[in-house]
């Protein structure tokens, strides 16, 4: 697997000296009763994530903690989708899916 780290959210995590952790987020299905799974990207400048629930890789210097579980292709991306005021920056990913059983 190839991990890398777009320019604008390497630079942005060295800057303000954290990592990347790439999780799961559930929610209802509506009408289907299914419970829907979304990946998002967060930035944590103190991450204290567990290595049962997550694995961690290197780039650059910048860690990047996946939680288990997820599809990782062998391509992988992790970039800055917008820089928005008030909110903040909103990191995505690329390559990382959810699997459903």
């Amino acid at each position: 697997m190839n991990l890398t780290i777009d320019d604008r959210a390497l630079e942005y995590a060295r800057e303000k000296g954290g990592d990347f952790v790439v999780k799961t987020v559930s929610t209802s299905g509506g009408c289907c009763a299914m419970e829907v799974r979304e990946i998002t990207v967060e930035f944590s400048s103190d991450f204290k994530g567990s290595n049962k629930i997550f694995n961690r890789y290197n780039y650059k210097g910048i860690n990047v903690y996946v939680e288990r579980g997820l599809e990782m292709e062998e391509e992988v991306l992790i970039y800055e989708k917008a820089k928005l005021p008030l909110i903040g920056n909103l990191f995505g990913s690329k390559g990382i899916s959810v699997r459903y059983l």
